[in-house]
């Protein structure tokens, strides 16, 4: 889903407040004091959700219903101003965009032009309506467009952002939204969630002798073992040079232990051309149980070494 940046809404809710205080002001003007009272009615939710959006208390739920809200006061327009209420429909289309997501958008922003196109033939003649019709699909088919372009560029940033170039897998600035939301749920929800340490045990070795090219592959095979044998909601990260972190959400202790023992015996079976030694690993274990992100990783660290120092190739879980 779309989420306009903070100062950008801010500057949008401004507009629109002042584009229809503007309207209603004129209204008044002339004396139509139905209307200009409707439209001053219509500034109310965007004032309060301009005061949510100021304290940083604002949230994507309640700037589409103040949208919507807005939405219906244009097509109130639309009603009794004919054209006059159409020209609003336009920029307030694109906001749809980046409000719902793009299926969502299309939708209720075809609503929202079909309904005022309808309520303005009340006074507009037909020919008026289709030219207004045909600006207005336009209008729908760039913000799609656009909308549609903004979210790849965004998924391929995200990738790029958060993705280990040379594994594939997750890099350290997943690590703590991550593990974050693991204990975010823990509170609220009591869920169950385990961390899994990896390391590769006489790695230094393998690049020694070997070479840092097949030192990477190494990695690369590691890592894709990992992501094919983990669970489905499971999160792999590259943690360090060649240590890896494995997220088990709905997971407690003993059976990630299980777990990680069947990975530890997958990762020992991986055969490279021109590596004669055996690929092992060493995995500390801890269940989330109420401790802070560090205190969590800390656990599963000394986990890790004390599985390191006890002769590595093998799994020990934290208290």
């Amino acid at each position: 889903m779309n989420k306009i940046p903070r100062n950008a809404s801010i500057v949008f809710h401004v507009s629109a407040i002042i584009t229809l205080s503007v309207f209603s002001l004129y209204r008044i003007g002339i004396g139509d004091y139905k209307h200009a009272g409707f439209f001053s009615l219509a500034i109310t939710p965007l004032l309060f959700s301009l005061l949510r959006e100021w304290q940083y208390k604002a949230n994507v739920l309640q700037k589409q219903i103040t949208l919507i809200m807005v939405s219906i006061a244009i097509c109130y327009s639309c009603l009794y101003l004919g054209y006059k209420g159409l020209i609003y429909l336009f920029p307030t289309i694109f906001i749809y965009f980046f409000l719902f997501n793009i299926k969502q958008a299309l939708l209720l922003s075809i609503l929202y032009a079909l309904f005022g196109l309808g309520f303005a033939l009340n006074i507009e003649s037909t020919p008026v309506i289709a030219r207004y019709s045909i600006a207005i699909i336009d209008c729908i088919v760039f913000g799609a467009l656009f909308s549609h372009i903004i979210n790849k560029q965004k998924n391929a940033l995200f990738y790029l952002a958060h993705t280990d170039e040379l594994t594939g897998i997750y890099n350290r600035k997943r690590l703590k939204p991550s593990l974050n939301n693991a204990i975010e749920s823990k509170i609220k929800h009591q869920t169950k969630t385990s961390l899994l340490l990896l390391d590769l045990d006489h790695f230094k070795q393998i690049n020694d002798t070997h070479g840092h090219i097949t030192g990477d592959c190494v990695l690369r095979a590691v890592a894709d073992t990992i992501t094919r044998h983990k669970p489905v909601d499971a999160e792999v990260i590259r943690f360090g040079g060649e240590e890896f972190l494995i997220k088990l959400p709905d997971t407690d202790g003993e059976h990630a232990v299980i777990y990680a023992e069947q990975l530890r015996q997958v990762i020992s079976q991986i055969k490279l051309p021109g590596v004669s030694q055996l690929i092992t690993c060493s995995i500390g274990v801890k269940e989330l149980e109420g401790e802070s992100l560090d205190e969590w990783l800390n656990a599963s660290d000394k986990a890790l070494y004390k599985a390191k120092n006890a002769g590595r190739n093998r799994v020990i879980q934290a208290p």
